[in-house]
């Protein structure tokens, strides 16, 4: 059975990830919350051209680079609890970078969660926007 969940009540870790990626572009300090979502020994593998990375100093970095060329964020999600215990979030996001422009993207992330709570694997798969039509 699935549970899908909407961003208000039943917070998952995907849900506190989330707002701390959207504070990082406005609070560069935010980033430090990171280690209370992930393991110390945690993998994210993000789509495109990012190699995985592993750790917390490097996915600390990671998350930095990501977020120096923009300077405002919004994500909407969606996060659902599957089967196997794995956390699923289909989001989008809107943003605007340093140089003004508007940007869109859409994705699909599996959160491999332990039992205390923290991601221990993150993968991304970047996938087309959805329409209203």
């Amino acid at each position: 059975m699935t549970r899908t969940t909407v961003t208000t009540a039943n917070e998952t870790v995907i849900d506190r990830y989330i707002r701390i990626v959207d504070r990082t572009v406005y609070e560069p300090e935010a980033l430090t919350e990171l280690e209370s979502i992930f393991t110390p020994d945690a993998t994210v593998e993000l789509d495109g051209d990012m190699e995985p990375v592993t750790g917390m100093p490097a996915i600390t970095a990671a998350y930095r680079q990501l977020t120096k060329a923009m300077v405002d964020s919004k994500h909407f999600w969606t996060v659902t609890e599957l089967d196997d215990g794995r956390l699923e979030c289909h989001w989008v996001q809107a943003g605007r970078g340093t140089d003004g422009r508007l940007a869109g993207q859409s994705g699909i992330e599996h959160a491999t969660v332990n039992a205390d709570g923290q991601i221990t694997h993150l993968s991304n798969r970047m996938v087309p926007m959805a329409s209203w039509s």
